[in-house]
Parts: structure tokens; sequence; C-alpha cells
């Protein structure tokens, strides 16, 4: 599972490694919970630029027949998101890049789960595999709302949860947003464990936990 990660990277560093153009204002994330608006980076069908779009973290399928009337899920597993309801239109056409620069996860310690966080040794933000939706009602409202995917854990991460991210190379981005490439057979091998010897990662303060929390001080070393 992936439910909270950080965004403090600068916009314009974002949209030099993302390759988007039009810049929106984006404050530092220290904390992104579920529920929230979030960056993501996209391809529109009839618009061959990547895009930078805020959209809800908590996908609502087109179906559902009210924002809130169902589950929303914040992740979905890589290994079946191409075959459940839930996801599978969104697998094929409405795939996105979701920057961050690290993610936390909770390691079980006794009878308490600690926060660690987990980021890349270089300190480059990266891009979560992300799926997104577009839900309107028949009165014009419309909600855009996207979930991470998820893989097993590579070996930083199995002792501390047993799924991770699906952090993509950045050599696999245009694939992964192409709107015209639907083949599960091509995507499906993207979604594998980053490599462990790439990142690293330290227990932080519980503060965290509290999702109201949103500065460097969730980022503090213990």
């Amino acid at each position: 599972m992936c439910g909270r990660y950080t965004l403090k990277t600068p916009v314009e560093r974002l949209a030099e490694k993302f390759q988007f153009s039009k810049v929106i204002p984006l404050k530092p994330r220290y904390n992104v919970a579920p529920s929230q608006p979030v960056a993501v980076v996209r391809r529109l069908p009839d618009d061959g630029d990547r895009k930078l779009a805020m959209l809800l973290w908590g996908l609502i399928p087109a179906w559902a027949k009210f924002p809130n009337s169902g589950a929303q899920p914040i992740n979905a597993k890589a290994e079946t998101a191409a075959e459940l309801p839930m996801f599978r239109d969104a697998f094929r056409r409405r795939r996105c890049l979701v920057p961050a620069d690290g993610f936390f996860e909770w390691k079980q310690e006794g009878e308490r789960k600690h926060p660690v966080y987990i980021c890349l040794k270089d300190g480059e933000p990266f891009a979560i595999a992300g799926l997104w939706e577009h839900w309107e009602s028949q009165d014009g409202q419309v909600v855009e709302s996207c979930t991470l995917l998820t893989t097993a854990p590579n070996e930083l991460l199995e002792p501390i949860h047993n799924r991770m991210p699906v952090i993509l190379h950045s050599a696999l981005y245009d694939l992964w947003v192409d709107t015209a490439v639907q083949q599960v057979d091509r995507l499906k091998p993207l979604l594998v464990p980053f490599p462990a010897d790439q990142m690293t990662a330290y227990p932080v303060n519980l503060r965290v936990n509290n999702p109201k929390h949103d500065d460097p001080l969730c980022l503090e070393p213990i």
C-alpha cells in the first residue's frame, strides 16, 4: 500500500523531469494524503503533449452513481488492475504519472507501527504509475480522480511493508502515458519493483501520522 507521500520539488524542476509545458502553482507537500487533490502528469487522446493536472486521490469510476457512493481506492494492485472492473478501462486508456520525491510506509515494531520515509538516494523526484478516471453527473458536475499502482516490495521495502508503489524508470514514461497503447501485455511488464540499491529509507517521527501536519518536520529522522 502507498497511503502518504511527499512532493516538495519545485514545479519548474518537475516540468523538466516530466516534460510538461504549462506550469501551474504547486506548494511543497510533506504529507500528501488520500482524498486530497494531487498532481499528475498525463496525455489526453486529442493532445500529444504531457499536461500537469490536479486530480482527487481516490478513484471514482465513471459508472458510479455519485462521487461518494462506493469505494474510492487509493491503490490498485499492478498484478490484477488490468482485469478488475474498477480499474480495467482506466488501465487501458487513462494512465498517468504521479510525481513524488518520497513516500511513507509504516513498519510493525512490537505492538506499534512506526513511520518510515523512503526516497531515492540521489534525492531526485520520480514517477509512481497511476490510473485516472473522469466522472460526470447528469447536470455537468465533473470529478477527476486517480489511484496509485502497487507491486511486491523490493529488498529494501520487504522488512517494512508487503507492498510498494510502482516507480517507473524515466525511459518508460512515454509508453505509460501513451493513450494509443492499450495492450495489457505491453504494459504489465513495466510494473515491477524498483531497484533497491537506488533507494534509501529512514524512520521519522510520529508527526506524519496526522494528515493535518504538512511541514518539513514530517521528514525529521529519529
